[in-house]
């Protein structure tokens, strides 16, 4: 045991005095960090099983930044943080999800002429989101319709997840400002 933790110590010692961790020293670290990972996202009141989920794509994350890290404590501040961050989004999306489910319909689709309007809206609306440009567009229904998460969006498009969030708001701000003007006609 006293081998085990001389041998961590000397690990410490020799991440911090490297201006960049290399991927060696972020497997001895890793256990560790998703550790911290698990801890941080069961103080927000996830249980174990989601838990680890969070913590897997904290892993994930920190994993393709290993390089930005300059010691240990860093990995393991960034791995709560990211831990924190990923829970929020987590209960953000629940929350929206359920206020989407349980929002008052657009149009009471009682009459026909209710129904009608509602369909060429629906209508309007695709043609609008078909005149995007393509990248916008199809996060925008990666989002939306498809409900998926901004992380796994970046992932499969092979770009940033901050890029994501600025294409998704750029389309949402034209489609509103495109319905602002339909709606002044």
């Amino acid at each position: 045991m006293i081998k085990s933790d001389h041998f961590l110590f000397n690990l410490y010692s020799v991440v911090r005095y490297r201006s960049v961790m290399t991927q060696e020293d972020f497997k001895y670290l890793a256990n560790e960090t998703r550790t911290k990972a698990v801890s941080a996202a069961e103080k927000f009141g996830y249980s174990e099983y989601d838990a680890e989920d969070i913590a897997q794509d904290v892993m994930l994350r920190l994993w393709n930044l290993h390089e930005q890290f300059t010691n240990a404590a860093h990995l393991k501040a960034s791995a709560t943080i990211t831990a924190q961050h990923l829970c929020i989004d987590r209960w953000r999306t629940a929350h929206q999800h359920q206020e989407i489910d349980n929002a008052i319909p657009i149009a009471d689709e009682d009459t026909f002429h209710d129904r009608l309007e509602y369909t060429e809206l629906e209508q309007w609306l695709a043609e609008q989101i078909d005149h995007l440009p393509s990248t916008s567009a199809t996060v925008l229904k990666m989002r939306q319709l498809e409900r998926r998460e901004v992380g796994e969006i970046a992932e499969i498009l092979g770009i940033r997840p901050k890029s994501v969030s600025t294409l998704l708001s750029r389309a949402r701000n034209e489609l509103l400002n495109k319905l602002k003007r339909r709606n002044q006609r």
